[in-house]
């Protein structure tokens, strides 16, 4: 099974408990005086005080192990603090002790599920989020999560119908086989994803992007001939479509064709003067013909859009050596050289 890493998941951390626990919270308003301990511990999570609740509640449970509502508020803590291991170990507890169907039991199941899928134990949480699933069908964070699970464990059909319900789609449709094969390649399931696309071509074969997405796969293995006739089927089909003409252009450089990248690279920034990669790929191709004025006037260009960009800075300083201004080429050099020692840590 591909894994993505816990940076990608944790992206997901404040997205988890919201989808039900915003209209069903456990946690009490501002405790008042006189309030019990448990209330008070409640009030410093609403408040934000993990850590305080954390330790009061510790403390609770020394004298109360058994009591349900101190084990729900620890693994609610834990997860709040994105403790997720302690969070699955109280709520783990809590769960078997409330009643099924109530508040504290669908939190328990939705924060056990996002606990186990952000930790990456991607089967023992399908479960859980199945059941959300059941209770807040049109909730698109929890179709998503649920989406990627099962594709992250090989059930594609039930993938391709969550994201179909996602995007309110027919899950038997081409453009639910396309999603899906977007959301496979995302995970870097490029094999599965092949499929998808075939499948959806098959029921419509004028598709946009399914043919893009396969000449854009060819490409990335080298099988740069039927890349590109998958990039002039998607043009046929979709020639408004800037990034498909930026592919056939790349494509192009890779067979070192440098004349006939221009014209697609030149029609991807006339559909989208706004993105910075045709540029750059122009001025490879205008540095590789000794065209340095052209090469430097797209370089630029594109740096004014992506300032952080190393490819970019390294062809400029490439452009400005062969132009013999050195001062100003050692500058771009000491530029890239910084950008990709920023991306190695």
């Amino acid at each position: 099974m591909k894994f993505l890493g816990p940076r990608v998941f944790l992206l997901l951390a404040p997205l988890a408990l919201p989808a039900l626990a915003q209209t069903e919270s456990v946690l009490s308003p501002k405790a008042q005086s006189g309030s019990s301990t448990i209330e008070q511990a409640e009030s410093l999570l609403g408040a934000g005080k993990i850590d305080a609740a954390i330790s009061m509640l510790t403390t609770m449970s020394q004298s109360e192990p058994n009591e349900a509502r101190i084990i729900h508020l620890l693994g609610t803590a834990y997860y709040q603090k994105t403790d997720y291991v302690r969070a699955l170990a109280q709520l783990s507890v809590a769960i078997k002790r409330a009643p099924e169907g109530s508040r504290q039991y669908k939190q328990d199941v939705q924060m056990l599920g996002l606990s186990h899928y952000l930790l990456g134990h991607i089967k023992e949480a399908i479960p859980y989020l199945e059941q959300v699933k059941a209770w807040a069908p049109d909730n698109v964070e929890m179709a998503y999560t649920l989406g990627i699970s099962y594709i992250q464990t090989h059930d594609l059909d039930k993938a391709r119908e969550s994201f179909a319900r996602m995007f309110s789609i027919p899950p038997g449709s081409a453009s639910a086989y396309l999603i899906n094969a977007q959301m496979m390649i995302r995970q870097q399931f490029e094999e599965f994803a092949e499929k998808e696309l075939q499948k959806a071509l098959e029921l419509d074969s004028k598709l946009p992007q399914a043919n893009f997405l396969l000449g854009e796969m060819a490409i990335y293995r080298a099988n740069l001939e039927q890349g590109i006739e998958f990039l002039k089927r998607e043009i046929a089909i979709n020639p408004g479509f800037a990034m498909a003409y930026y592919m056939l252009g790349e494509a192009y450089t890779r067979q070192l064709k440098w004349d006939e990248a221009i014209a697609p690279l030149q029609e991807s920034i006339w559909l989208n003067p706004f993105f910075s990669g045709p540029y750059i790929v122009l001025g490879k191709v205008y540095l590789k013909k000794g065209e340095h004025g052209n090469s430097e006037s797209m370089l630029r260009r594109a740096l004014k859009m992506d300032p952080n960009n190393f490819s970019g800075h390294h062809l400029l300083a490439q452009v400005l050596q062969q132009s013999n201004r050195a001062e100003e080429a050692k500058r771009e050099f000491e530029i890239a050289d910084s950008l990709r020692s920023s991306e190695k840590k």
